[in-house]
């Protein structure tokens, strides 16, 4: 009966040391993150869909935030726009010509100001909820913030690397944008 008890014992200490090494809480992981993204720059392709509910647009973006810019490399009919991204609105720049598109506005989102909006939750948004899950084989932090009553921002991490998976910007619990990252698992797929 020793024996038993003093096995029992054992195994319990053994599972007790092993849960203390399982990873990291996802909150801490997101917060890490967040101070990855603060101090770098960020520059990635991402195939975005924005889905209006009676239509669907699907669009190849390049962002470098940098420079504070985003273009379009598809649909080929826009290909080469490339849009100015600042805290006082957005300029588009195409083969010369230039247009001022005004202030961006939280109730006004449109497709081309989703990434500069993902991007700045992923600095700077209240964050709501951290969890850890596995998205298409990978393991995954998922980051959620609320950017308005009503519209909420998603970011799958891969929990190892930090890259960016896949990012969803909802509205009202519907998904209105998802964005597809170069060298994640959707990327190509649209």
């Amino acid at each position: 009966m020793r024996r038993l008890t003093a096995c029992f014992f054992a195994l319990l200490l053994i599972l007790s040391f092993t849960a203390c090494s399982s990873e990291a809480d996802p909150q801490e992981r997101v917060l890490e993150l967040r101070e990855r993204f603060l101090t770098t720059t960020q520059r990635f392709a991402a195939e975005l869909t924005a889905d209006y509910g009676d239509r669907v647009h699907h669009f190849t973006l390049r962002y470098d935030s940098a420079a504070s810019t985003l273009e379009v490399l598809a649909p080929e009919l826009i290909a080469g726009i490339v849009i100015e991204v600042s805290e006082s609105g957005t300029v588009l720049h195409f083969e010369g010509a230039e247009l001022n598109t005004g202030p961006l506005t939280e109730d006004g989102l449109s497709p081309l100001a989703a990434l500069p909006t993902i991007v700045f939750q992923w600095k700077e948004g209240l964050i709501t909820g951290a969890h850890y899950e596995t998205f298409h084989g990978v393991r995954a932090v998922v980051m959620t913030t609320d950017i308005s009553d009503t519209v909420r921002h998603m970011t799958w991490f891969n929990a190892e690397t930090g890259f960016p998976l896949k990012a969803e910007i909802l509205e009202n619990g519907f998904a209105i944008i998802t964005v597809a990252f170069e060298g994640g698992p959707l990327f190509g797929l649209q």
